[in-house]
């Protein structure tokens, strides 16, 4: 008879516990803490991103526009007037020595980003000889996939002003899924003003 008086009391203790909540909340943060903060630092990493990106896009902008007037402050580039510029608005957060700057000049708008018309065979990708399998719009001695010649142009020329950084990822998972570093790549594209030839050449 003991042991069944006892048998309540058991049920009870039992009834107890599975109602006893403690501890419940650190094991259900436990499970959410992961992909809250994986948010909350994607959030941070694609801010960084899409500031970057806007800088560049404003500091290419400016010294494209700069570029066309064919104007070059002594002493400098323009391609060095691009990274002061990039460096002055980020103040410093870029590595200057990592920012790429490549620029191409076509003759007319239609030809940017397009292939040197090929010869024979008629449809890209050619090869050959110039002048006889495909036309070397630029001038390099080979085919390419984009008739743009590097330089900056002169008088009345249509110049691609190409910016690119790679920005590292401070995410590994973030990294893992866009790549890592990141490469940011802004353009700009201008057609050069009828200043002197002699002053902004190729």
């Amino acid at each position: 008879m003991q042991n069944i008086m006892h048998y309540p009391k058991r049920f009870k203790t039992m009834r107890s516990l599975t109602k006893n909540n403690e501890g419940a909340t650190v094991v259900e943060f436990a499970f959410v803490a992961p992909v809250f903060f994986l948010i909350v630092f994607g959030i941070i990493e694609f801010s960084l991103i899409a500031f970057v990106g806007t800088v560049m896009e404003s500091a290419t902008n400016s010294s494209s526009r700069l570029g066309k007037t064919g104007y070059v402050a002594g002493g400098t580039t323009r391609q060095q007037q691009i990274i002061d510029m990039i460096n002055t608005k980020t103040a410093g957060l870029l590595d200057s020595n990592k920012i790429s700057i490549t620029t191409k000049v076509y003759s007319d708008f239609s030809k940017v980003g397009q292939p040197e018309p090929c010869i024979s065979p008629p449809t890209p990708p050619c090869s050959g000889v110039a002048g006889v399998n495909y036309v070397d719009t630029n001038g390099n001695g080979q085919w390419d996939s984009d008739m743009g010649a590097v330089g900056l142009g002169n008088a009345g020329d249509i110049v691609v002003y190409s910016v690119s950084y790679p920005w590292t990822i401070l995410t590994p998972f973030i990294g893992a899924l866009i790549g890592n570093p990141y490469t940011i790549t802004t353009r700009s594209v201008v057609r050069n003003e009828p200043y002197n030839s002699g002053v902004g050449g190729r």
